[in-house]
């Protein structure tokens, strides 16, 4: 008497879970990342842009498949299976095209809104550079055709029945509507998500909000000095908190003098600068390909106005 039987979640699972995943893990990186800061250790994996999608998208295939289930005998040219089995429980037993119909509808959004999922920071155009993903469009194709398949050649095996072309129809719109619906969330202010997700963290787990939030403090304040001062370096007292920075080569107040440390102490403290070192390398990259888009930008921007006052005089 549900309308999702176990076989069809076992499709649902493999199209969202295993070939959603390796659709997208394989996105090639853009240029965009360069105008973006760098993600910190600590960040949480879910933004507050993720929750938006995940809530909106969501919110929108729990009402499509409401909506079906309940309402789909009056537009959708399908017998209600909800109303039989009241009757007949043995209704249950015999392929239902308004079930079909739900599980068409389900897979179809989900494909079309992992289009929506390859932008996570709130761009427009869902379809930039998808072409450049060939694993991407090869696995989407796939899942198409192959829910095409099962639908119309499932039968006993996947609890389907044969929809017709009216029916497809809807089950397409219905799958094209997560594109649209997204245009819809991205209007939706980001703050409150943001505000809920970090309530909501800070009630469940309030011991690693804490860890967090200190881990935050010595990572900005890090940050800050080595801004300030790029020849300093970090000393740590005998109970491992941080004390002012110390200038490489000189002897100051803050300056802790201890016993040469073990072996294991020394790989550990050269695999972490090493670390360091490899971060900074990353930073500097990212700001010397910054520098160089803004001297080119600069240099069209000039190379721009000699050419229209060039224009302007010739007139």
């Amino acid at each position: 008497s549900v309308p999702l039987r176990a076989v069809q979640m076992l499709w649902v699972n493999l199209v969202m879970d295993t070939l959603a995943s390796l659709a997208l893990a394989t996105e090639p990186p853009t240029e965009d990342l360069l105008n973006r800061k760098p993600y910190g250790r600590t960040k949480s994996i879910i933004s507050p842009f993720m929750l938006r999608n995940i809530f909106g998208q969501s919110l929108y295939q729990l009402t499509v498949m409401f909506t079906i289930l309940y309402a789909g005998q009056y537009f959708l040219d399908v017998e209600s299976t909800v109303q039989k089995i009241q009757y007949d429980p043995h209704a249950a037993k015999e392929l239902s095209g308004q079930f079909t119909l739900v599980f068409n509808a389900f897979v179809l959004m989900t494909l079309f809104n992992e289009i929506n999922s390859r932008k996570l920071h709130g761009e427009r155009n869902v379809f930039k550079g998808i072409f450049q993903n060939p694993f991407f469009y090869c696995i989407w194709i796939f899942c198409f055709a192959a829910q095409i398949v099962i639908v119309t050649f499932g039968g006993r095996v996947f609890s389907c029945a044969q929809l017709d072309i009216y029916q497809w129809g809807w089950s397409l719109l219905f799958g094209i509507g997560s594109l649209i619906w997204q245009q819809i969330i991205l209007c939706i202010p980001i703050k409150p998500f943001a505000v809920c997700f970090s309530a909501a963290y800070r009630i469940c787990c309030p011991c690693c909000y804490k860890k967090q939030a200190r881990k935050l403090a010595e990572e900005e304040a890090f940050r800050k000095s080595v801004d300030a001062d790029p020849n300093a370096r970090p000393s740590r007292t005998s109970d491992g908190d941080y004390v002012p920075f110390s200038t490489i080569g000189q002897l100051t107040t803050a300056t802790v003098v201890t016993e040469p440390p073990p072996a294991i102490a020394k790989f550990m403290l050269r695999k972490s600068v090493d670390r360091l070192n490899s971060e900074f390398r990353v930073i500097n990259e990212f700001r010397t390909r910054l520098e160089e888009l803004k001297d080119k930008r600069h240099e069209e921007a000039v190379e721009y106005k000699r050419f229209s006052r060039a224009n302007i005089l010739e007139e």
